[in-house]
């Protein structure tokens, strides 16, 4: 019988032990890093996408009820990276050179529709971005919006009777 001599029970990690765990979190994070950013560019994506359908409807909505033209712009274009709605108006609403000030800024409020893409999506070079709906919530035009982020894509199509969809590519 021994008592107390024997085997030392050692109660932690070795130091090899340590850097074996430390290393394969190492690789595992390696891996997983490149679709975590892929998943959060396509997130964005879709965020930017869904503001837009979201806004598409509002407007169709809006210009019917109102029986009046509503115009949707994006906050950004390829070219401006800060369109105000002002701009919209000024290119998509007839007759809103001749209104008062005062008629502009209600205008603004109540017949202009700015959609907020996230500063570091891209719009495409060739993509819409403006649309203007009719008194019936039809868009004047068919249209197609086309976002970029990391090399994936995002278009959402207007059809001249106000019909959203949407694909994705790379």
């Amino acid at each position: 019988m021994l008592l107390g001599g024997g085997m030392n029970k050692n109660k932690g990690f070795t130091l090899i032990e340590l850097m074996v765990t430390i290393a394969v979190m190492a690789i595992i994070a390696m891996i997983a890093a490149p679709s975590f950013g892929n998943l959060v560019s396509e997130k964005k994506l879709n965020g930017a996408a869904r503001e837009l359908v979201l806004a598409i409807n509002q407007a169709k909505s809006q210009a019917a009820l109102m029986k009046t033209s509503v115009a949707l712009c994006l906050n950004k274009t390829n070219s401006d990276d800060d369109f105000t709605k002002d701009e919209c108006a000024t290119a998509l609403i007839p007759s809103y050179a001749t209104l008062t000030a005062n008629q502009k800024l209600e205008a603004q409020k109540t017949r202009v529709i700015s959609v907020q893409i996230n500063p570091n999506i891209v719009v495409d070079s060739t993509s819409a971005t403006t649309v203007l709906f009719n008194d019936v919530g039809s868009a004047n035009s068919s249209e197609t919006f086309s976002f970029c982020k990391s090399g994936k894509q995002k278009t959402v199509f207007v059809t001249r009777l106000g019909i959203v969809s949407q694909t994705s590519g790379t």
